[in-house]
């Protein structure tokens, strides 16, 4: 057990979680004015770089750096958790915001931003799900609730550079998507 993200594996976190209505996304994790932001895609892409310029640009908290716990609330709402352990990126903070968007990136010479439709989220967010993808139930039960999360939040797509004009589209996209009706009020 020399990488921290093995006790999870051992202990089949992602398994139970998913047995109460909840996923593990390979995701960086920060929390904006009480609200929850995604940063999913494959690792060295650019997740930690994106979590840290919200940090030094937006005064954002960085809860986790590698893996969120995702769960939707009493009320219906998706909250994402920071779990209480490091991935690789070695930050860490056991608690939680109300989902306000996922963000899936990939990298670019020009800051893009669309909103995914659904079956496309669904797509670029289940290569990033922490479920055992040989295992017919896991692999049903998280088609689910990825469904069900990119039905309740939005889903957009980051094509981005390293830089404060990355923030800014995004900020903008989520907050007008989150104008438009988004399911939880915040």
């Amino acid at each position: 057990m020399c990488y921290s993200r093995n006790i999870s594996d051992l202990l089949g976190a992602e398994t139970l979680l998913m047995r109460f209505g909840g996923l593990m996304l390979h995701a960086s994790f920060i929390r904006w004015k009480g609200r929850g932001i995604l940063f999913s895609a494959p690792s060295g892409t650019g997740k930690s770089t994106q979590a840290e310029l919200w940090l030094r640009y937006e005064g954002a908290e960085i809860l986790n750096g590698d893996r969120t716990a995702l769960r939707k609330d009493a009320s219906g709402c998706w909250r994402a958790y920071g779990l209480p352990y490091a991935g690789s990126s070695g930050i860490y903070r056991n608690e939680s915001a109300p989902v306000w968007g996922v963000v899936v990136l990939a990298q670019a010479k020009e800051n893009r931003v669309c909103r995914l439709p659904l079956p496309e989220a669904v797509r670029r967010l289940y290569p990033e799900a922490v479920l055992h993808h040989w295992d017919r139930r896991d692999v049903e039960e998280g088609f689910g609730l990825l469904s069900e999360l990119a039905a309740g939040v939005p889903v957009i797509r980051l094509e981005c550079r390293p830089d404060r004009d990355a923030v800014l589209a995004v900020r903008d996209a989520l907050t007008s998507l989150n104008e438009k009706g988004g399911i939880c009020q915040w």
